[in-house]
């Protein structure tokens, strides 16, 4: 669960890029319930009190990193499959892209101490950490993840060795005469 701290720091920023008013959020912070099942992100979505654009970019602002929308962005299997799904799903963050040494991170929680300790585990990259809506995270790594439905390399290559192997003659099924190759380089040719 998000602390407090998240909250009212969302809070205030909101109110300073005049999203909410002063009444609006003191409703809003007596009505959401930290206890129940619905992050204070979702519950500002879910209830359309906030854009979920604006909602970036308020958390762009909180933990001073870039954000990320993760829905309908391009996310490299290779680097997603780096680190186990059930690790990523359990930290709330998706590896985005590499730029020479830097691995981009897009995380729920960018500022939490422990992300690099678990990164460190897997990848050896410099880590810069972006932020983005947690459902959309969730979303994307299971979308991406070697086990999602819409990517399957290995019944992809299973399917063509598969192809292949019936295809394969066994020497019996060949007469006693080997075929003649005869190779023409372009020096042969230029030479005629």
């Amino acid at each position: 669960m998000k602390s407090e701290n998240l909250i009212e720091g969302l809070s205030t920023i909101l109110m300073g890029h005049k999203l909410l008013n002063i009444t609006d959020t003191l409703a809003l912070l007596k009505a959401f319930k930290p206890d129940e099942d619905i992050s204070f992100e979702d519950f500002l979505l879910e209830g359309e009190f906030i854009d979920k654009n604006d909602l970036l970019q308020a958390l762009s602002e909180y933990y001073r990193v870039p954000y990320c929308d993760s829905i309908g962005v391009f996310f490299d299997h290779y680097l997603v499959n780096l680190i186990p799904k059930d690790v990523l799903i359990e930290h709330t963050m998706i590896p985005y892209m590499r730029e020479e040494d830097t691995l981009w991170v897009v995380a729920a929680e960018p500022n939490d101490p422990h992300l690099l300790v678990v990164l460190g585990k897997y990848v050896s990259h410099t880590i810069a950490f972006m932020v983005g809506l947690a459902q959309d995270i969730l979303a994307s790594i299971e979308e991406y993840s070697d086990e999602s439905d819409t990517y399957q390399p290995n019944d992809i290559a299973n399917q063509l060795m598969e192809r292949s192997a019936q295809e394969v003659h066994t020497p019996e099924e060949y007469s006693g005469q080997i075929p003649l190759i005869i190779e023409e380089t372009i020096d042969d040719y230029e030479s005629k």
